[in-house]
């Protein structure tokens, strides 16, 4: 099976690196400096060719460099014996330039799934503690890479949704109410629910034994973890959902059943992770969940994604680090990114694991 390989990577007023360029080993490259460094930066970046969107800010504007007009980021991606220069470059107030092979897609929705990527760092915390918009988008941002329909479905249904709650506010804002307005929306909801709902249903079916396997890895078979679906279309069609809703819909001014309101449970022995789980616990859940992730996306592209792990060795004791990274520089794994932020004991572990793992420290020159 071949990997996405990113060969190099050039910067330009993003975030914290005003003008930086680096050359990648094809296995494991470790980013090392103190906090600041703009190793986190450099991760950010790769996802940024590989998602054409930041891992970390909604916004494309936050990851131009502060006082700067502009920033670029691009790379060289390989799979196989096949190159593919990859471009990103946004100026202030002005739409986002995104490019491959020197083209721009007709949608950027069309370069997902092409360099697949995974990252693992602290941030992802939230897919426990916050609320369930959160669990959505990271369900969603696995499915899209690999399927289509279920894209352009969930493209569709927002679409719909947004106008139909539009509808909603205007009805309450005017004291009227038409059924046959709202029916137009109604009918596309239900056009596309059952796609959307369908392809996180059957995400989760097959992807709650990856999870299983990489928490049994890292916490030992004591610990049982699950995950399970919760969803009013478990039970329900999305037509009887509307209407039954429709009275409680009127009074909120939005739609409150369907799709997007479905939720990830994550378990530990049967109770929310939340709830029961310790924070090291909650952090061997959320880094086996990524690395199934990994294996769900290679099963279905039939190429093996980026690794990004960002500051993973947090709270982690050295016999464990030592063994993540030996699990992730098997044959199973691709290409890999870590940061870290004590340069010796990344240096001597990286070069022990992998002769051709790189060591790029970050630290400013004195």
């Amino acid at each position: 099976m071949q990997d996405v390989i990113l060969q190099d990577l050039r910067l330009v007023h993003f975030k914290n690196h005003s003008q930086a360029d680096f050359q990648f080993s094809p296995k494991l490259n470790a980013l090392v400096g103190s906090n600041g460094a703009g190793k986190t930066t450099v991760l950010d970046a790769v996802h940024v060719l590989c998602m054409t969107r930041s891992y970390f800010h909604s916004t494309d504007s936050h990851c131009i460099q502060f006082e700067a007009p502009f920033f670029v980021a691009e790379g060289r991606m390989r799979v196989g014996e096949t190159e593919t220069p990859v471009y990103c470059g946004l100026k202030r107030a002005e739409k986002k330039v995104f490019k491959a092979d020197d083209a721009e897609y007709p949608r950027l929705a069309d370069h997902l799934g092409r360099f697949p990527v995974v990252m693992i760092s602290p941030s992802d915390r939230d897919l426990i503690t916050e609320g369930s918009e959160a669990r959505r988008k990271f369900m969603d941002g696995v499915i899209a890479q690999s399927d289509k329909a279920f894209l352009d479905a969930l493209i569709q249904y927002n679409r719909a949704l947004s106008q139909r709650n539009a509808l909603l506010k205007y009805f309450a804002a005017n004291r009227t109410f038409d059924a046959s307005m709202l029916e137009l929306y109604d009918s596309q909801l239900c056009q596309w629910a059952p796609v959307i709902h369908s392809a996180r249903k059957a995400f989760i079916e097959s992807f709650e034994p990856r999870l299983k396997h990489y928490y049994h890895w890292m916490a030992g078979d004591r610990e049982e973890v699950g995950i399970a679906f919760k969803s009013g279309l478990l039970e329900h069609s999305m037509e009887h959902l509307l209407q039954d809703k429709l009275a409680k819909d009127r009074v909120l001014q939005y739609t409150s059943v369907g799709p997007h309101r479905e939720d990830l449970i994550f378990t530990l022995h049967g109770e929310p992770l939340q709830r029961v789980g310790s924070q090291g616990q909650q952090k061997s859940y959320v880094v086996a969940l990524k690395l199934a992730v990994f294996d769900a996306l290679k099963e279905a592209l039939g190429i093996k994604p980026i690794l990004l792990l960002d500051d993973i060795f947090d709270k982690l004791d050295a016999q464990r680090v030592e063994g993540l990274i030996r699990l992730v520089n098997e044959h199973h794994f691709g290409q890999i990114f870590i940061t870290d932020t004590h340069p010796e004991r990344t240096a001597l572990m990286v070069k022990e694991v992998n002769e051709e793992a790189k060591v790029l420290d970050l630290s400013p020159k004195q």
